[in-house]
């Protein structure tokens, strides 16, 4: 009579040992300090996370940021990216702000682009124009800078045909 658990276990060492080495394969190609938020790699943000966070509640506590237009996007219509600063005391339009623009793919830095500083146009910033290859979910990011304070915003998009 034969045993085969020796076989088993050998067998069951070699799926362990591919899982392994497919881990690391994934985690090489992929590589984490590559990703950041406007521009800012993961680092610096980790380096800063206290500064940044209190920077961002002394904006959002002054100021109403938020991305306008739609939000159903295809690639025909997604040209352009528009953002609205206003006070929260009285409304008014910020027009003292220093912004820019980034287009950002969630899980890969090929298709990312730095779209430059935005233009002030009755009441909204915009992007410089840009084209959208490919279909997919997108990031549109804005750098926002007032009065020495800067915070990160961001909007996702999932653009179709």
């Amino acid at each position: 009579m034969r045993n085969y658990w020796p076989l088993g276990i050998f067998l069951l060492a070699m799926v362990v040992v591919g899982l392994i080495v497919l881990t690391l394969k994934v985690a090489i190609s992929n590589p984490v300090e590559l990703q950041g938020i406007c521009q800012q790699s993961s680092q610096y943000i980790d380096e800063n996370a206290n500064a940044i966070a209190q920077m961002r509640a002394r904006l959002l506590k002054q100021y109403d940021i938020t991305f306008e237009g739609m939000q159903g996007q295809n690639l025909k219509s997604y040209r352009q990216i528009f953002l609205r600063i206003s006070d929260k005391t009285d409304g008014r339009i910020v027009t003292d702000a220093e912004v820019n623009f980034f287009l950002m793919r969630p899980h890969t830095t090929q298709d990312d682009k730095a779209l430059g500083s935005g233009e002030l146009v009755e009441g909204l910033w915009q992007s410089q124009y840009f084209e959208v290859q490919k279909q997919g979910r997108y990031q549109s990011e804005a750098l926002v800078k007032i009065d020495g304070d800067s915070i990160c915003v961001t909007q996702e998009y999932f653009i179709r045909e």
